[in-house]
């Protein structure tokens, strides 16, 4: 049997990009399915990261009801951060709440460790190196024999630029190979797949697009290798209904917003005498020298890391502090009886974040004189359910103004500094996330039109829709009936399920080890500090 429903992640995917090629007739699988298909900016989550955002995506629900609310986290009550793991989402997803059809889930983040399905999973994204990604475990090992294992995984940059331009462009010659190979083995009906090289593309070519640099033409590039990839699949399934989706978009990295330094100025931390151990100096050193060190020396590997990430929040006097910053502009008050030494009373609660709020949107860029801020948002007034407590007290919007909070939480005067180079290539992130990605679908049970915006959440009650399987009950999203065929809807009348499948996650499953592996795996990436 073939597909019949393939849904691809073009990680972090704009229009803005992917219009200018589309006009030039660059991209013609997406433009053949835009043509013919339906096409629309796709909103994505708060913050709008890869973790929480593809997790939204194929389970239909905000983060308040699926629990991942980033990456890197802090954990709840205390001061150290965290991994989160697929076991941590709490809400069924989409090859869950459709368990018939046979399904191969295909390097969607927050799915490592993999899980047993009708079908296969492929958890590349987030597994520590030499970790087992596949189940069934055959699939891992019948892939190793065909391509470079590497290859189908995501990647980092670990020499020169040039260097990480080719990683890609040969990451996506082998997927356009080996995920038909996989869709065909697996005898796949509804294939989901995460393609993450535009995005790490984009933050680190962004700077040089439309000048005379030898590597101006690498996004570009890389968006012609993704839709060369998105043909052959679309050519090897005619017959199947394709989504072409992004969990966010992009645009110029501005600078970065020391929010430290702004916490201290204000009077709302302290920072600590800075305390440097010879285990956490491991991080400044290059990736290759970390690497050797791992071998060498993994105990002491394991503590430099275990060190590093312990003080990723800031190295604060919490006795002295009413906030703090986690990783992705989400704002902590340093609350009594949440935190370990919180200062802040619940009493006190709502006017220290609205004291905060105000005075953080009215931080300008001496540059320009413009906000870094476009926006503020409280707990309640972005997240919903059973696990939104657990999301943080204001969630800032800097990507929409075209800044980012992290890596800079330093003393220091200056409150919008530039991006810091990474330690892998030496250079920084030129480009950072956007709200809005891009959704295009087409095939034969897709109705041809445009909307002038569509939600990430939308994504799996349509996916539902499009299967002919009842849509659960409180799911945030909507099937976009407008971008279905009519014929369909009417033989397969859109039919409400019962309430969403809760899933008990187990959490926890990474090792010191593993999870310093893929600490240091997103510090490349730029990830974390």
């Amino acid at each position: 049997m073939a597909p019949r429903l393939i849904v691809l992640g073009w990680d972090s995917a704009t229009f803005d990009v992917a219009d200018l090629l589309l006009a030039d007739g660059r991209l013609p699988a997406l433009g053949a399915l835009a043509e013919k298909g339906f096409r629309a900016p796709l909103r994505s989550t708060w913050p709008p990261m890869t973790d929480c955002a593809w997790t939204s995506a194929f389970t239909g629900v905000n983060p308040g009801k699926h629990g991942i609310f980033g990456s890197w986290y802090r954990a709840p009550g205390s001061y150290s951060c965290r991994y989160f793991s697929g076991r941590d989402r709490k809400a069924a997803a989409l090859w869950e709440i459709a368990d018939e059809p046979r399904f191969l889930v295909w390097n969607v983040p927050m799915t490592y460790p993999p899980e047993r399905v009708h079908g296969a999973m492929l958890a590349g994204y987030g597994a520590p190196p030499g970790a087992v990604v596949s189940e069934p475990r055959d699939l891992q090992t019948s892939l190793a024999q065909r391509w470079p294992l590497v290859d189908l995984l995501d990647r980092a940059p670990h020499g020169s630029l040039e260097e990480f331009r080719d990683d890609l462009l040969r990451g996506l010659a082998a997927q356009a190979q080996a995920l038909p190979w996989a869709i065909r083995e697996i005898d796949a009906d509804v294939v989901l797949a995460v393609w993450p090289h535009v995005d790490r593309a984009q933050h680190f070519f962004w700077n040089f697009r439309g000048t005379r640099h030898p590597l101006a033409p690498v996004v570009d590039d890389v968006y012609e290798a993704m839709d060369r990839a998105t043909g052959a699949v679309v050519d090897a399934f005619p017959d199947a209904d394709v989504l072409i989706v992004s969990d966010h978009g992009a645009g110029t990295l501005n600078g970065d917003i020391n929010v430290g330094a702004f916490l201290a100025q204000h009077g709302h931390a302290e920072f600590a005498r800075p305390r440097r151990s010879p285990a956490s100096l491991v991080w400044s050193l290059p990736p290759s020298v970390r690497r050797l060190g791992r071998r060498v020396a993994p105990g002491l590997a394991r503590k430099a890391m275990s060190a590093r990430l312990a003080g990723q929040l800031a190295p604060f006097d919490w006795n002295r502090t009413e906030a703090f910053f986690g990783f992705h502009s989400d704002l902590w008050l340093n609350l009594a009886g949440r935190e370990p030494d919180g200062i802040v009373s619940p009493d006190r609660a709502t006017a220290v974040v609205n004291e905060i709020r105000a005075e953080l949107l009215s931080i300008e860029d001496p540059a320009t004189g413009l906000p870094v801020f476009a926006g503020a948002h409280t707990r309640d007034e972005i997240y919903s359910g059973e696990h939104a407590a657990l999301g943080p007290d204001l969630m800032l919007d800097p990507w929409s103004a075209g800044y980012r909070v992290a890596p800079s939480r330093r003393a220091g005067d200056e409150l919008v500094i530039p991006p810091e180079p990474l330690a892998g290539v030496e250079a920084p992130w030129s480009s950072d996330h956007r709200p809005l990605g891009i959704f295009v679908a087409g095939g034969p049970r897709v109705a041809r039109g445009s909307a002038d915006e569509l939600n990430l959440y939308d994504v799996t009650p349509t996916a539902l829709a499009l299967l002919g399987a009842s849509i659960p009950e409180g799911l945030d999203g909507r099937a976009v009936v407008e971008a279905i065929d009519p014929g369909h809807v009417e033989a397969h009348p859109i039919s409400a399920g019962g309430a969403v499948a809760r899933r008990d996650g187990e959490g926890g499953v990474y090792s010191d080890a593993e999870a310093a592996a893929v600490a240091e795996h997103l510090k490349e990436l730029g990830y974390i500090e």
